[in-house]
């Protein structure tokens, strides 16, 4: 047994999508729609193998329920990457909103951004050689 993904609703699937596939290296592997006003992008660690479905519902669609505040569904998403300062720095510079500042911790470096939708997106890095 173990967690097959992670489903994110959201409410701009197009920018969703650009920021999980461009700026955090995830893959498209499916496209779906059970119902009508759904549309469902499957996305695929290329990493660690994790997935994540990024979810849209349309008003009319047998799923849809107003949108809340901003990240009020999600808490974060932990992404563990090669060099966290690089990338908390890309993700700033292409508009993400800083959620923390980046910061050190031991041998641990990291810092949270937003993505489109108001969720928590932590990278983290170890800075000591893996053995």
């Amino acid at each position: 047994m173990g967690l097959s993904y992670t489903s994110i609703r959201v409410k701009d699937l197009k920018k969703s999508v650009e920021f999980y596939t461009k700026y955090l290296g995830m893959k498209i592997i499916g496209r779906k729609s059970w119902v009508p006003g759904e549309k469902i992008v499957m996305l695929l660690s290329k990493d660690t193998g994790q997935r994540i479905n990024l979810m849209h519902f349309s008003k009319g669609c047998m799923w849809y329920t107003p949108y809340k505040e901003n990240g009020s569904e999600l808490d974060h998403l932990m992404f563990e990457v090669d060099d966290a300062k690089k990338l908390y720095n890309k993700l700033v510079a292409k508009g993400a909103p800083a959620a923390t500042e980046l910061w050190e911790h031991g041998d641990m470096t990291m810092g949270y951004v937003k993505d489109p939708n108001g969720i928590g997106i932590g990278v983290r890095s170890e800075s000591r050689k893996k053995k």
